[in-house]
């Protein structure tokens, strides 16, 4: 700690000095106005103890000067004079400083004074110390949320999207949607799919998606079976997930003929909307991806059909879950009666746009509390 003491009379620098010595305060001592600003800038204290009457100028302006010159610094300026009226306290006060002491000199009085602070000084630095180091793990935090951001988006850029038969809407609930939502048309004109929703949301939600997406990309180029895909990532999250974390997900595979294959585990049922207008439901009966050892994992996979002008929606539980300003939770009801009624749209991009508003509406201006991710597929074929 370091103090200051302004004051014409060397007796009163020296008591000073005295005093705050026997508290380890390293002091520098200045009479004049210009010698303190000479001090004041280049040592830098943290205290400064002064006279309202110096050589050269005034203490009041002093005060001023060196308030200016700390900027984002707490430097107490503490008065010690013997100008103790009411007029001249006021004054001191306006003019920036933090204490006043009367002088003739009372050691007992001062010391405790210098104590008092000496401790705001140091919460204060301690306080910046602190905040200084959150703001720069905030920035740190920041860079990682943009550079994840930035490599779910090149995920998510080599996914077929709004094409007249697929169409992927993920919204955040943090600075970037964690769920991952993939589909790519095989070089057989099979189409491969795959919507997952890591536990949590946001950054530490998408940990898992570099080794997904490598290994969805891979069953594209090998035409591997839906089964041997489900086993593949399981093994692979497994291994990689801490123990809280897993993957729900739904894994299609759908055939130029409108034949359907598909694994689902831990995610809501899905929903075939028919061109006729009516409603079936996808089942999804498994454990999530991540949760089970591959001896005790179940791969096996189910069947259905689109026929043309049917669509496969799929829902993250953040779709269902989403709630409005009566705190109300939109649900599974609700969810059917939106698929149904937005999706007989003739454009799938159209029906997806109008399923969008309609859940912005329904949320009205309360928080979004999960990522909400929807992946609609179509048959568009005449098979």
């Amino acid at each position: 700690m370091k103090l200051l003491c302004v004051d014409s009379e060397l007796v009163y620098r020296e008591i000073v000095t005295l005093c705050a010595e026997k508290e380890n305060v390293e002091v520098r001592t200045a009479s004049t106005f210009q010698e303190a600003m000479s001090i004041f800038t280049g040592w830098l204290p943290d205290l400064v103890v002064l006279d309202v009457v110096i050589q050269g100028g005034s203490g009041l302006d002093l005060v001023r000067a060196l308030k200016a010159l700390s900027g984002s610094r707490f430097v107490p300026m503490i008065f010690l004079t013997s100008h103790s009226s009411d007029a001249t306290m006021n004054k001191c006060f306006k003019s920036g400083a933090d204490d006043f002491i009367p002088k003739p000199f009372n050691e007992v009085l001062f010391n405790v004074r210098l104590k008092t602070h000496m401790r705001h000084v140091e919460l204060v630095q301690e306080m910046y110390r602190k905040n200084k180091a959150l703001t720069y793990y905030q920035t740190m935090i920041e860079r990682e949320h943009e550079m994840a951001h930035q490599v779910l988006d090149h995920i998510q850029n080599r996914s077929e999207n709004n094409r007249n038969w697929v169409a992927i809407t993920r919204m955040s609930a943090a600075s970037f949607n964690g769920d991952l939502a993939l589909v790519k048309t095989r070089s057989d004109g099979v189409r491969l799919a795959f919507v997952g929703d890591f536990t949590g949301h946001g950054l530490p939600a998408s940990i898992g998606a570099l080794p997904v997406t490598q290994a969805f990309f891979d069953a594209i180029d090998e035409h591997i079976s839906l089964d041997e895909l489900a086993i593949r990532i399981n093994r692979m999250l497994f291994s990689i997930l801490p123990d809280y974390m897993f993957c729900a997900a739904y894994l299609i595979l759908m055939y130029p003929t409108g034949e359907l294959h598909y694994w689902g585990g831990g995610m809501p049922n899905a929903f075939i909307r028919r061109n006729s207008g009516k409603l079936d439901q996808l089942q999804s009966t498994h454990m999530p991806l991540g949760v089970l050892p591959t001896a005790e994992f179940e791969s096996d996979t189910r069947e259905d059909k689109l026929n043309k002008g049917d669509t496969l929606v799929i829902v993250s539980d953040g779709v269902l879950e989403l709630k409005n300003g009566q705190n109300e939770m939109l649900g599974a009801a609700h969810s059917e009666f939106l698929v149904s009624s937005c999706y007989g749209a003739k454009s799938l991009v159209q029906a997806q746009q109008v399923m969008e508003m309609e859940l912005s509406d329904f949320r009205g201006s309360s928080v979004q509390l999960d990522d909400i991710t929807l992946v609609a597929l179509r048959n568009t074929n005449s098979h």
